[in-house]
């Protein structure tokens, strides 16, 4: 068994703020702690975040841009990612346990939990976009398949 960490405690106290981020980053992790005084490194906040997510009190949210975000367990939600600027929000989860069971019965599985993640543009970005129209991408068209 793993010896306890020294800055786990500070760590489930960012991740419970309910502060911005929603979900950290261990480089806004390591940067957070660091505003608030706490030597530490990089190897002991993996260390941690993975211990935590071992131990279900966190979850691990992995996106497009490829970096792993860690978040306090909770109630179950899903999630919105801006992909112009990496933001990320929580939404409510709106399946149904009827379709977890539909699923189950169709393909033998047994469904234990599930990970969504919407991708798009936030209000923000589409601001940004609509007054710098002429200098920036073209903003992705909104998707016309529900699935």
């Amino acid at each position: 068994m793993a010896r306890p960490s020294k800055i786990r405690p500070q760590l489930d106290a960012l991740l419970r703020t309910h502060d911005l981020p929603h979900a950290w980053t261990l480089e806004e992790l390591q940067q957070a702690l660091a505003r608030l005084g706490v030597r530490s490194n990089f190897s002991s906040i993996f260390r941690s975040a993975r211990q935590a997510v071992d131990q279900g009190q966190w979850h691990s949210v992995i996106l497009r841009d490829g970096k792993v975000r860690f978040e306090w367990s909770g109630h179950h939600h899903d999630h919105l990612f801006c992909q112009f600027c990496g933001a990320l929000e929580a939404v409510p989860c709106k399946l149904a346990q009827s379709l977890h069971e539909r699923i189950e019965e169709r393909t033998g599985y047994r469904i234990h939990d599930h990970s969504m993640v919407w991708e798009g543009t936030c209000p923000r970005c589409i601001r940004k976009h609509s007054r710098h129209s002429r200098s920036r991408p073209a903003l992705p068209a909104k998707s016309s398949n529900p699935c």
